[in-house]
């Protein structure tokens, strides 16, 4: 399967300012020798050796991430903004453009998580099928809820696609396009689920965000690490630097150290950070990543574990 980030932020959507943009020009301006720029090849050579904090972003747009399974079905985690840029690039490849069909796998119902919906021009095709799953019971009513007319001008019925409801009871594994789909609660204020997809070749998938582990929480994470166990790719919550986990307590987030920690424990092969902090700049995240880097070095110098910061574009083979 194919793992694509469309939003990696948490919160909040946060767009990059052009103070931002005009501070990033000047630093590679500050960086660049004149061999640098002597020919397209050298431009080319000297970007492509830029940290993301400056030849690029980590992006803005809250969590979506699409998964391209190995029957070319596609699966979609949450509806943050994210989902906007998501809807266009599929109809662009030719899909969901009025006889096809998708999943919707929602990990709890936050604003974050399901304010991009009602942008999500599939929705409005006739002749799509929108499959929803989630562990709650209750998704429905609660996406149904967002869309009353003093929240946006049109009601959830007037979206046109066919839209299917299924419930995945915790601890359940389901197949969802070939994939077997199961579901583990996580410590978030008004609950959350996180979602392991394996594939029939055994390689395994696991999106946990909004998901509170801290040093008590520690004590009694075993089944969490026989759930994350050998994962391949783990996408785990690190809104917070440990310094500020501590001062956010109940909050519903974790950092990077505990992230690192955890996916040591659970040989994990590759760790993705995300639910990047409204707050945080790209120069900010290029440090959280090297930061987390160094730990996973100091605490386990041998072990394989991979880690990145997730951002938008970030595509992913399992």
């Amino acid at each position: 399967m194919l793992i694509r980030f469309w939003g990696v932020r948490g919160s909040l959507a946060t767009a990059i300012t052009a103070k931002q943009v005009e501070a990033k020009i000047r630093k590679v301006l500050e960086l660049a020798s004149p061999a640098d720029i002597l020919s397209r090849e050298a431009i080319e050579n000297f970007v492509s050796n830029l940290p993301l904090s400056l030849r690029g972003t980590y992006g803005g747009n809250t969590t979506c991430v699409e998964i391209q399974t190995s029957e070319n079905k596609t699966i979609v985690i949450d509806a943050g903004t994210g989902l906007r840029a998501l809807g266009n690039a599929l109809l662009s490849r030719g899909k969901m453009q009025g006889k096809d069909d998708m999943a919707f796998i929602f990990t709890h119902s936050h604003w974050d998580h399901i304010q991009g919906l009602m942008f999500f021009i599939p929705l409005f095709i006739p002749g799509n099928t929108i499959n929803i799953h989630s562990c709650f019971t209750d998704i429905e009513a609660r996406l149904r809820y967002q869309m009353v007319t003093t929240h946006f001008p049109l009601t959830f019925d007037e979206l046109n696609a066919t839209k299917k409801f299924n419930h995945i009871p915790e601890g359940e594994t389901q197949d969802i396009y070939g994939l077997s789909v199961s579901g583990k609660a996580v410590r978030h204020p008004g609950g959350c689920y996180s979602y392991k997809f394996k594939q029939p070749n055994g390689k395994t998938f696991i999106f946990c965000s909004d998901a509170e582990f801290n040093l008590e929480t520690l004590e009694d994470i075993g089944p969490y690490i026989d759930y994350f166990f050998g994962a391949d790719v783990l996408v785990f919550d690190t809104q917070y630097t440990f310094e500020e986990s501590l001062q956010k307590i109940d909050w519903g987030h974790s950092s990077a150290a505990i992230a690192t920690d955890i996916a040591i424990k659970s040989e994990v092969k590759k760790l993705v950070l995300y639910h990047h902090d409204p707050s945080y700049d790209d120069a900010k995240m290029d440090s959280v990543t090297l930061q987390a880097i160094k730990y996973k070095s100091m605490m386990a110098p041998n072990h394989p574990l991979q880690i990145v910061s997730a951002y938008e574009g970030l595509e992913i083979e399992v």
